[in-house]
């Protein structure tokens, strides 16, 4: 099965490269003198539908590599989980990015900026040539719709997360650059509004299996009710996200059974009908070096550079549905018996208790062996013991450094409990048995755990508390605990702290 990025493996060539790189094969004055046969620009490239499917795919290229620090990488999601308070970095990048001591020079946090804005730049070179080149109209303006949807993902991210920035719409000159101001936050979530909503017109609800990774109306419509759960618009949300519902395109995976959670992060999980957008690599061609940072020492060379907080582990549920200070089944003495088989896909978690360790094929994982080993607990100041263990997949035991696993960006489970937070906000009394059946229960019922009962969440404060606990456990480390945060803040001020707050513009 061949994906939108194995055409890059074919072609050879990212859509920056061909509209903006002048290719010289020789040094002779002759050939300095006239315009080499080899080169592509914007004149000669956009000659028909090929070279526009061209361009596609490189606007389809994300941050690979060493890479990390961006609103679309594996790592650069886990870095907004932690910055949520999911975790830390054993180098305290993660704790800098978003408390009271960040400052506007912060290293990981200029990349975020650079990053998004020289895929912005890529995207609107796009813009600026296809309505020019001759192809079928049809298939040009769904091109241009998938391009409206990849820009908006990253403008919506940079309004949300710094507040008002720079919105170029078009390319610009270096004086246009050095001098463009910033734009209020709501205009950029107009045009990501507009822009998602013209692209939800055209886009096909999904596509062949050979051009997997490509946006749909579907993908597109969970972004769009992203932003309208930033605004508060909570009936915009109910409605946008109840027809990626109704469409039937997707399911929460089950296939395989018990380890149907797990198995959903590593390899061939991009194939699930779960996945509502996600970024998909090439072995060998087009990878990330995410296992090398995410790996505890103790497997294959891994650098155990996360460690999940203790808070996070306590907030998965135990085998009886219940949360740790309610279950009678809990002990502080066995902490990890009898909990929610999410805990034990997501974390690599230590011997106690009756629990031996977490046994990754032949290693099991072991903090306590003493000062300065392996994975040692106390071995920096702010780790507890735990590695991430989500997305690993045990097929990898070498080359850490260029890794092929896939990356999830929206997923049909945060399409259901998006929905029923929408709904709970917008009419409480709408909430019924057969919702939380349809939507929260169908995630709880894939780990094993009992429904939730509308007798046992009689309020919508009940309602509220039941979707934040599920999403935390349900999308841990897939970027999206920080806009909680973020997000509960604005509807709740009480519960705001002043550590959480919009990240600072970067100097440069």
């Amino acid at each position: 099965m061949r994906n939108i990025f194995d055409t890059i493996k074919y072609a050879g060539i990212s859509c920056l490269t061909c509209m903006l790189t002048l290719g010289i094969t020789s040094c002779s004055d002759d050939l300095l003198e006239k315009n080499p046969p080899s080169a592509i620009s914007n004149a000669n490239f956009w000659t028909g539908e090929s070279d526009a499917r061209l361009a596609l795919v490189g606007c389809y290229r994300f941050e690979s590599g060493w890479s990390h620090d961006d609103f679309l990488t594996p790592q650069g999601l886990l870095y907004l989980d932690f910055a949520g308070g999911n975790g830390t970095e054993k180098e305290n990048f993660t704790t800098l990015m978003a408390s009271s001591n960040t400052v506007a020079t912060n290293g990981n946090l200029r990349w975020y900026w650079a990053n998004a804005y020289s895929h912005i730049s890529r995207y609107n070179t796009f813009f600026e040539n296809i309505d020019a080149c001759p192809m079928n109209d049809k298939l040009k303006e769904q091109y241009k719709a998938e391009v409206k949807c990849l820009r908006a993902y990253y403008l919506f991210s940079l309004a949300f997360y710094f507040k008002d920035v720079p919105m170029p719409l078009k390319p610009l000159t270096v004086d246009e650059a050095n001098t463009i101001s910033q734009t209020p936050q709501q205009e950029v979530y107009d045009q990501v509004e507009k822009d998602l909503k013209d692209a939800i017109a055209v886009l096909p609800e999904k596509y062949d299996a050979s051009d997997l990774g490509r946006y749909t109306s579907g993908a597109a419509r969970t972004l769009l009710s992203r932003l309208y759960l930033a605004e508060n618009k909570w009936t915009d949300a109910a409605e946008v996200l109840k027809k990626v519902i109704d469409s039937g395109v997707y399911q929460i995976d089950k296939s395989n059974g018990a380890e149907s959670y797990e198995k959903l992060f590593q390899i061939g999980g991009e194939k699930s009908p779960e996945q509502v957008f996600c970024i998909t690599y090439v072995k060998d061609k087009f990878t990330t070096s995410r296992y090398q940072y995410l790996y505890p020492e103790c497997a294959y060379g891994g650098w155990h550079q996360f460690a999940p907080y203790n808070e996070l582990v306590k907030s998965y549920f135990c085998a009886d549905g219940k949360s740790i200070d309610k279950s009678p089944t809990y002990s502080n003495d066995d902490p990890y018996a009898n909990r929610d088989l999410r805990l034990y896909a997501s974390i690599f978690l230590p011997p106690l208790g009756s629990y031996r360790g977490t046994v990754y094929n032949d290693i099991v994982y072991d903090c306590f062996k003493g000062t300065n080993t392996s994975d040692s607990y106390n071995r920096f100041p702010l780790f507890d013991g735990y590695c991430p263990k989500k997305g690993c997949d045990p097929s990898i035991t070498n080359n850490l450094g260029s890794t092929y696993t896939y990356t999830p960006v929206m997923r049909y489970a945060e399409v259901l409990l998006s929905y029923l937070e929408a709904l709970n906000e917008a009419s409480p009394a709408a909430v019924t048995q057969q919702v939380l059946d349809q939507t929260i229960n169908q995630i709880r019922g894939r780990v094993n755990l009992p429904g939730l009962k509308k007798a046992e969440l009689s309020t919508q404060e009940d309602v509220r508390q039941a979707v934040r606990q599920e999403r935390r456990v349900e999308l841990a480390f897939e970027g999206l605990r920080y806009f909680d945060v973020l997000t509960s803040s604005l509807r709740t001020p009480k519960v705001f702290v002043k550590e959480f707050s919009y990240f600072l513009m970067p100097c440069h």
